[in-house]
């Protein structure tokens, strides 16, 4: 993997709106430039690496999450840098199936490969708890397309849905028009300590960019001693629902404009 390091500008912002910043472009022309001063990036050759899960698995895990669209860069992104190991790097494009309802359920293809469902249930504190979904690869057995149906409380898709991500897209949007795909392109750097997990990642989105970091961890007492140790509890836990969802959309002239905080 070939690094470099760049010098780009903070996100845009203001105190009444999370505003995004026209994605800044590299002197080789990329446009996935990470996140701030003398930061290590990833080459333009960099994708995201294949599921480890064989293809015919189903797989459903829930853990604590919490993710942060900061104005400035944050102590966390130091903290990580010199204390947490590094254990991946990725760059990769998921497709995001936008709802209202997507700050509670959060639908998409991640890779613009694989299905995933992301329900989120009980809170705690400021966590949020999510469990993860994750269904076969491409093309998906009739099994999985109905347990897909029945988790979203759809009407029965067109036989061919399951055939590609392609004819799934074309057949939801065919049965629910109000679903939004939008791709969301991730270039991050991912840490790891313990049984916590936290990533540094810069997103775009329709041609706009966001700085945004992350912890999650399947063990409460831990995520908590995560949050208190990254110095990041006393900013609001936007998931990519909360940033991506219908309400937050209808609330700006332009798409991904801007969203509210509050």
């Amino acid at each position: 993997m070939r690094l470099r390091e760049a010098k780009i500008s903070r996100p845009a912002f203001d105190r009444g709106h999370a505003q995004w910043q026209s994605v800044p472009k590299g002197r080789d022309g990329g446009y996935d430039i990470m996140v701030t001063r003398n930061f290590v990036i990833l080459s333009d050759e960099t994708h995201a690496q294949p599921q480890s899960e064989p293809a015919g698995q189903e797989t459903a895990t829930g853990r604590y999450e919490f993710r942060v669209w900061p104005h400035d860069t944050p102590k966390a992104a130091s903290l990580l840098q010199r204390y947490w190991p590094l254990v991946g790097a990725e760059r990769r494009t998921d497709l995001y199936l936008a709802t209202e309802h997507s700050t509670l359920r959060l639908v998409k293809l991640r890779d613009g490969k694989r299905l995933e469902v992301k329900s989120r249930d009980h809170d705690r504190g400021p966590l949020q708890h999510w469990t993860h979904h994750a269904y076969p690869l491409f093309p998906l057995p009739r099994t999985a397309l109905r347990t897909f149906e029945k988790e979203l409380g759809l009407s029965s898709l067109m036989p061919d849905a399951g055939l590609s991500p392609a004819h799934f897209v074309a057949r939801l949007g065919d049965m629910a028009p109000a679903i939004l795909p939008m791709a969301v392109r991730k270039s991050r750097l991912l840490f790891r300590k313990g049984s916590s997990r936290a990533e540094i990642c810069r997103v775009s989105v329709a041609g706009r960019s966001r700085l945004t970091l992350a912890i999650e961890d399947p063990d409460l007492d831990s995520a908590l001693a995560t949050l208190n140790a990254l110095c990041l509890g006393h900013m609001p836990n936007r998931s990519y629902g909360d940033v991506l969802g219908r309400r937050w959309l209808a609330a700006t002239p332009a798409p991904l404009n801007s969203h509210p905080l509050n």
